[in-house]
């Protein structure tokens, strides 16, 4: 059997709208339809265009042709220094036009995110006796990136053609050198799918790779035991005995 290691940097991008009253000018530089998928792992915000609900009076200068009372004097010039004409400024809402132009705003922020995770074969996560393998693995592990020869390049399964006459193709899943990945693959895309909860992916780049495993289980006699032997990041084999043996044993000889 066989571990996977993904690593991988998305680009999540979550995204909400609001009606909002711009002037004309300014709603004229509201692109439609959906951003360019980035091209870089950075976060970015952008602001799209996605409902023109057309023109009305501004209501921040209240039809007064475009200019409203002066923030600093409050319209009485002479009481501060200030550089308004006669009381009175270019409004601010409609710069000016009189009339400003309400629109469906869709404002979209791209999220960065560095994902490292372990998928242990799914079986193993139904026997207690493993229940913490996969956290002992990814402990021992750590942050280290695997070596080369352990990435796995195509995950997906592939037709391989029959010997026999008139046969059709059989669907071969993906293995390491014989190690089977035993649902591991599903669980990672699974994982993967999970992150764009509340947005979408817009960007990728993933990574994977195997872990060889051997999981021996001795029995019947009780108490059955769970080793599963695996390599560390030199090449030395380190094996994890089962959590529910160590338990029984250490029971055994308490009441011994």
């Amino acid at each position: 059997m066989a571990a996977l290691v993904v690593l991988a940097s998305i680009v999540r991008r979550e995204g909400w709208t609001e009606v909002v009253d711009l002037s004309p000018e300014a709603a004229e530089q509201l692109e439609p339809g959906d951003p360019p998928r980035p091209l870089s792992f950075e976060p970015r915000a952008h602001r799209r265009l996605a409902e023109d609900l057309g023109l009305r009076p501004c209501t921040g200068c209240a039809g007064a042709s475009g200019r409203a009372r002066c923030p600093l004097c409050g319209g009485e010039p002479g009481r501060r220094a200030c550089s308004c004409s006669a009381g009175h400024v270019r409004c601010p809402s409609c710069m000016g036009a009189g009339r400003v132009r309400r629109v469906r705003v869709r404002h979209l922020e791209d999220r960065p995110l560095e994902v490292r995770e372990l998928y242990a074969p799914p079986e193993m996560t139904f026997v207690p006796a493993l229940f913490s393998f996969e956290g002992a693995l990814e402990r021992r592990l750590g942050a280290t990136e695997p070596p080369e020869p352990l990435r796995c390049h195509d995950l997906r399964p592939r037709a391989r053609s029959t010997a026999y006459r008139g046969g059709g193709d059989r669907v071969v899943e993906p293995d390491f050198h014989g190690h089977r990945f035993a649902g591991t693959i599903e669980r990672a895309v699974s994982g993967l799918t999970a992150l764009a909860a509340g947005g979408r992916l817009v960007a990728q780049a993933v990574r994977a790779y195997a872990w060889p495993l051997l999981w021996l289980r001795y029995g019947p006699d009780e108490p059955t035991r769970d080793v599963v032997v695996y390599p560390d990041l030199t090449g030395a084999l380190q094996a994890f005995v089962g959590d529910f043996f160590n338990r029984t044993v250490s029971q055994t000889a308490n009441r011994t």
